[in-house]
């Protein structure tokens, strides 16, 4: 039930955050409140280029539809067991016997030629073969899907998704199939392979020609209408609990700097990938101010930081060691100077792992405390969110906890973070 409660609050943000793909492992869920078609625009024309991440995006979602599942599960299987073969002639030979048929007015010549000896003929036998326009359709659509995939594993996290792992295996599996492996691989749709699908006896052709070319429209040539009508129609949501907490908790930090912050909407997304920028960016001009907040990044990636974690590791033969990522960090900056903070998310009410997360925290102080060598005073310099039960005093420590229910307590902790380099807005102005 808490689940269903994070996805429904998400949705209710109504923030094009619920696009940016954390997660192990994805479901599809319908839009319980809709974005329209200029919020959607809104987010594409905002997000990052770096990386292919529109075609990214549009590749998850184009996946993450039932129908492509139901046909990559369900109709292919049976689409292999009885595939459409055609008939074709294979070029004329010289043989003893009738089998085929026989070309009798090139016999009676080749014969007066010498080409063909007496009591020989030429023959032309006529073979099944599974090489016909519809399965070429059938054999560039998996390619497309298994290529599709594999960029998704090489340009995200890292770790396919479990449901996308299952498509390209099932595809592969598809393209080892004796006859397919017969059939001449394609390079682009026609019109010819369409058409012959769509009117084939077996109407699981018919569903392989629409599938094609509506990812041909989305993800091949990357029509825009297209891709917005994918991301109106649901969104990929985290499948553990914990995952989806982290999104709901990135969409309240994102509004919470937009909005209790005053910096306006994200001037930038970007989506959570291998190689990524930030996940948003702000831009106060007036104010000349900027925000930076990034999600499950090393920090001395972003701060060019030292980590004392590391540092001990390396002192040493026979450990092995990778720098630690807090869920999230956020740079404030300003022409005044710049303001750094980590961000943990923890989706739970127990109190003893609520203790141990605060100790987590403290040794993240302790290692990455190079961030605020120049700036030692900042309190706070973490904060740590959970879904509820916590009630702050007028004391700000270097840890701000905060329950994201109480989100006056959010923009609280996150000013305090920035106020130090914010202008006034009639000193700005």
């Amino acid at each position: 039930m808490r689940r269903e409660a994070w996805a429904r609050l998400i949705c209710d943000t109504r923030s094009a955050g619920r696009y940016l793909l954390p997660g192990r492992d994805l479901e599809f869920l319908p839009n319980f409140t809709d974005l329209d078609e200029t919020e959607v625009h809104d987010f594409l024309n905002k997000l990052d280029s770096h990386g292919g991440s529109v075609e990214l995006l549009a590749s998850a979602y184009w996946l993450s539809q039932p129908e492509v599942e139901n046909f990559i599960f369900t109709d292919l299987p049976v689409l292999l067991r009885a595939l459409g073969h055609g008939s074709r002639s294979s070029p004329p030979s010289v043989e003893p016997t009738f089998k085929g048929r026989v070309l009798w007015q090139e016999t009676i010549l080749g014969r007066l030629s010498g080409a063909v000896p007496r009591g020989r003929y030429l023959v032309q036998h006529v073979e099944k073969s599974a090489d016909i326009p519809e399965n070429r359709l059938l054999k560039l659509f998996l390619t497309r899907i298994v290529s599709a995939s594999t960029e998704m594993a090489r340009r995200g996290t890292g770790a396919l998704p479990v449901r996308f792992a299952a498509i390209r295996d099932a595809a592969t599996k598809a393209l080892s199939n004796t006859y397919i492996q017969g059939v001449e691989l394609e390079h682009r749709l026609s019109s010819r392979m369409i058409n012959t699908a769509i009117r084939h006896r077996d109407p699981r052709y018919s569903k392989l020609a629409l599938l094609a070319k509506d990812f041909d429209a989305s993800i091949i040539r990357g029509k825009w209408a297209q891709i917005v009508e994918l991301l109106q129609k649901g969104w990929l949501s985290p499948v553990s609990s914990d995952d989806l907490f982290e999104l709901y908790a990135l969409i309240l930090v994102i509004q919470a700097v937009e909005t209790g912050l005053g910096f306006g909407p994200p001037v930038s997304y970007g989506l959570i990938q291998r190689g990524r920028s930030a996940v948003a960016s702000f831009h106060d001009a007036e104010r000349g101010l900027k925000a930076e907040l990034y999600f499950d990044q090393v920090p001395s990636g972003i701060f060019k930081s030292t980590s004392e974690y590391m540092e001990i590791v390396k002192t040493y033969k026979g450990i092995s060691a990778q720098e630690r990522r807090p869920d999230m960090l956020i740079r404030f900056s300003s022409p005044l100077g710049e303001r750094r903070a980590l961000i943990e998310i923890k989706e739970t009410e127990d109190p003893a792992y609520i203790r141990d997360s605060i100790y987590k925290v403290l040794g993240y102080l302790r290692d990455f405390s190079s961030i605020w060598d120049n700036v030692p005073d900042q309190q706070p310099k973490a904060l740590l969110l959970f879904p509820s039960g916590i009630t702050p005093t007028d004391r700000m420590p270097d840890i701000a906890i905060v329950s994201v229910d109480q989100n006056d307590d959010l923009v609280n902790a996150l000013c305090h973070v920035a106020a130090p380099i914010t202008p006034d807005r009639n000193q700005a102005s």
